[in-house]
C-alpha cells in the first residue's frame, strides 16, 4: 500500500482547499490520472496519481484544507495484497456517533465527549488557528466531519448563532425542515470570491465616482477597426473594452496612483510601471479576474486578441496562474448585461477598479456652431471605485474627467 502525500502546489503555499475528488474510495485509479482538484489562492491545481491500484482511503473531503506534505490518499498498488491498518480511534481524539433520522433525512449528533480538552478535538491546524482567533472553545463545538472532525463551516455556524449548533442542542430529537431549501456546498471558486471581495471590503475604505461619457466617436472608430480586421483577415473581433483600456492607460499616466497598490507590510505604496488590466470574467463557477499584460506596449487589435484569448481559458478551466494574477487596475464590464452603474469592489490589493456599463441613446445638450442644442447621442455611464486610504476624492474626479475626455476625443491620442 502506497499513502501518497500532498506535493508542493507552488513557492510559499502550505496548503489548499479540495475542490472535488475524481476518484472514490474503493474504485481503480491509474498512474498519471488526476486525483483531485486542490485550489490554492493562486489557482486550481490537478493532482496526478503516482501509481496505478485500488483507492482505499481518502483522508479529505471537499471544502477541506490539505496540509502540503501531509497524507492525501491511500492506493493499493497494482499486484499487490491490502494490508489492513489498525483502528484509529485514540482515546486522545472526540469521536462523535451519527445516527440518520430517517424521517427527516437529517443527520443527528447523538453523543460527545465534551470533556476532553480543545486539543484533543479533532481539527486541522487551520481551523484551530480560526477558533482561537475567534475565542471559540473547540471542545464545545460539534464537528460534522469524519469521526467528529471540527470544520470551518462548524466554526461559522457556531460564530452565527453564538451557541453549539442545533444539532448538538436539539440532542438526538428530530429536526424537521420548516421551508423547502436547496444546500450547496460554499467550496472551491465561490468560498475564495468571497474570502478576497471580504477582504477586500473590510480591508479598503471604498468610494465611488460616476461620470458619463459620449461613445460616438468610439463606435465610429470600433467600426473602422473591424472592417479593417475584416480585409486583412486578422483573428480579432474588436470591443469597446481594448478602446476603454488605451483610454485609461494615457489617464493612468497623468495619475499613476491609481495604477497602484499597498503593501500593508511594508507601509509603502507600490506605484506600478506596468499596465496589466484585470477583465472581470463570469464564468460556470463563478466571477473570476482574467489579466491582460502589457497594454500599454499594444495596439487595439493585440488587446482584444489577448482578450478573447485569456478570458476563453478562464471560462473552460484552462487558465494558468499567470492568466489569473498580476493585474495593477481592473475593469468590470457589464455592458453586455444592461444597467446604468454599479458600485464594483476594488479587487485588493490594487488601489482601484473601473466600471463600464451599457451605451444607450440619449438626449443630450451640445454645443453645436456656438450654441446649446439638445442631440441624441450614445451614452454610456462609466465610474471608478478607490481605496480612500490611498486616493483622495479629488484625484478620481480629475482621472474620470481625463478618461471621458479621450473617449470623447480619441483623434487627439496618436495610440490607436
Amino acid at each position: 500500500m502506497t499513502t501518497f502525500n500532498l506535493p508542493e502546489l507552488g513557492e510559499g503555499l502550505e496548503e489548499g482547499e479540495i475542490v472535488s475528488w475524481r476518484v472514490t474510495e474503493g474504485g481503480e485509479i491509474k498512474a498519471d490520472q488526476t486525483l483531485v482538484e486542490v485550489m490554492t489562492d493562486k489557482a486550481t491545481i490537478e493532482v496526478p496519481s503516482p501509481t496505478t491500484g485500488k483507492v482505499l482511503r481518502l483522508y479529505y473531503k471537499v471544502g477541506e484544507l490539505a496540509k502540503v506534505g501531509a497524507p492525501l490518499i491511500d492506493i493499493q498498488v497494482a499486484g499487490e495484497v491490502a494490508v489492513a491498518k489498525p483502528a484509529e480511534a485514540p482515546v486522545k481524539e472526540v469521536v462523535q456517533e451519527v445516527k440518520r433520522e430517517a424521517t427527516s433525512g437529517q443527520f443527528v449528533a447523538a453523543s460527545s465527549s465534551a470533556a476532553l480538552g480543545a486539543e484533543k478535538v479533532l481539527a486541522s491546524p487551520a481551523v484551530r488557528k480560526m477558533a482561537r482567533s475567534q475565542g471559540i472553545d473547540l471542545s464545545q463545538v460539534s464537528g460534522s466531519g469524519d469521526r467528529g472532525r471540527v470544520l470551518r463551516t462548524d466554526l461559522d455556524q457556531r460564530g452565527a448563532s453564538g451557541s453549539p449548533s442545533a444539532a448538538t442542542a436539539l440532542g438526538s430529537s428530530k429536526i424537521q425542515s420548516l421551508s423547502r431549501e436547496e444546500r450547496i456546498p460554499y467550496v472551491g471558486v465561490r468560498r475564495k470570491i468571497g474570502e478576497q471581495l471580504s477582504r477586500s471590503m473590510y480591508t479598503a475604505v471604498h468610494f465611488t465616482h460616476h461620470d458619463e461619457a459620449d461613445f460616438s466617436e468610439i463606435m465610429r472608430m470600433k467600426n473602422d477597426a473591424n472592417e479593417f480586421a475584416k480585409k486583412n483577415a486578422m483573428n480579432a473581433k474588436v470591443t469597446f473594452l481594448p478602446f476603454f483600456i488605451k483610454a485609461a492607460i494615457w489617464s493612468l499616466k497623468k495619475y499613476p496612483i491609481l495604477n497602484a497598490a499597498l503593501d500593508e507590510k511594508a507601509n509603502e505604496i507600490v506605484i506600478k510601471s506596468d499596465y496589466h488590466f484585470g477583465i472581470s470574467v463570469q464564468t460556470p463557477d463563478g466571477l473570476m479576474v482574467a489579466v491582460v499584460r502589457d497594454c500599454d506596449r499594444k495596439n487595439i487589435f493585440e488587446i482584444a486578441s489577448d482578450i478573447q484569448a485569456v478570458v476563453e481559458r478562464a471560462r473552460t478551466k484552462k487558465a494558468s496562474t499567470q492568466d489569473l494574477t498580476g493585474s495593477t487596475i481592473t475593469i468590470t464590464n457589464v455592458g453586455s448585461i444592461g444597467g446604468l452603474h454599479a458600485t464594483p469592489v476594488i479587487n485588493f490589493p490594487e488601489v482601484a477598479i473601473l466600471g463600464m456599463y451599457e451605451i444607450k441613446k440619449r438626449p443630450v445638450v451640445k454645443e453645436i456652431n456656438g450654441e446649446d442644442q439638445i442631440v441624441i447621442r450614445p451614452m454610456m455611464y462609466v465610474n471608478i471605485t478607490c481605496d480612500h486610504r490611498i486616493v483622495d476624492g479629488a484625484i478620481a474626479a480629475e482621472f474620470l474627467k481625463s478618461l471621458v475626455n479621450n473617449l470623447e476625443n480619441p483623434a487627439r491620442m496618436a495610440f490607436w
